[in-house]
């Protein structure tokens, strides 16, 4: 059994045992554990997994006991988790720079569906790059947002809460959508049809072949966002054998499926989420 497979056995255990809490002492446990979660992206995940389950033993026993976690850990849950995530060993520079690698892998592969779309004819290096930084901001950033909030009574109302999200997914799209256009000519690689056929080709092969390969902490990255890469996989082939009467078209369908995929993309993401709280 590898790590991660005793990681996810941790998070199984953990999501089992949270069952036999009351709902005030959930609440508190679920808090405490996204805040957790959220300290950093380089903690060791099993140390952190096996800490937070140790901490929701003790929660059952004092609620067995008659205790609340409130009165267990007291009303500032923060100073504890604080003082945890301090002595949690941090990944090895090789974990990271395999964490970053993966992370820039993903970006390029989606950029490169976009960009083999068989209308220009042509790559452009800097969306690639550009892509890859921004994915690594968006995600330290997000990871940021929710430790800093979690416990921010604001964000309890759900108006203000559900208008952020979209602020943010706005701000995300808008962002996203300029660096594919941001293509300086001096980087320009030319293309034939073939190969964009070809690249296409492999991609879908390999977006299905990597669903079985792929470690475990990054299948839901690629099952919500398969959707996506097929749809504009798919578009890019058929735009090169389809007559051009045919473009507005494939257009159209490729503009309704790719939101589709989009709320597939965030649908899956929230309930994977919520599963592994």
């Amino acid at each position: 059994m590898t790590k991660s497979d005793e990681v996810q056995e941790l998070i199984s255990s953990n999501n089992d045992l949270r069952k036999k809490l009351n709902p005030a002492n959930e609440k508190y446990y679920s808090n405490l554990l996204i805040y957790v979660r959220t300290a950093g992206l380089f903690y060791d995940d099993y140390e952190v997994e096996s800490k937070l389950l140790e901490i929701l033993q003790d929660i059952i026993d004092a609620q067995n006991d008659g205790s609340t976690a409130e009165d267990y850990f007291g009303q500032a849950p923060t100073d504890t988790a604080n003082q945890l995530t301090a002595s949690f060993t941090k990944t090895s520079l090789r974990e990271r720079l395999k964490f970053f690698g993966g992370l820039f892998g993903i970006t390029a592969i989606w950029t490169l569906v976009i960009q083999m779309n068989g209308q220009e004819q042509q790559l452009n290096l800097v969306p690639f790059v550009l892509n890859g930084i921004f994915m690594m901001v968006l995600i330290f950033a997000a990871f940021w947002l929710i430790h800093q909030t979690i416990y921010s009574k604001i964000f309890e109302h759900k108006a203000i809460s559900f208008a952020s999200a979209w602020i943010v997914s706005l701000l995300t799209v808008v962002i996203f959508t300029a660096i594919q256009f941001t293509k300086p000519a001096m980087f320009n690689i030319p293309i034939t049809n073939n190969l964009i056929i070809i690249m296409n080709s492999l991609i879908l092969i390999g977006s299905i072949v990597a669903l079985f390969l792929i470690k475990a902490k990054w299948r839901p990255v690629m099952i919500a966002a398969e959707p996506m890469i097929w749809v504009i996989a798919l578009s890019n082939i058929f735009k090169v054998y389809a007559p051009t009467s045919m473009s507005k078209t494939i257009l159209v369908i490729t503009a309704i499926l790719s939101v589709i995929s989009i709320i597939w993309f965030f649908s899956y993401f929230q309930w994977n989420n919520r599963k592994h709280q």
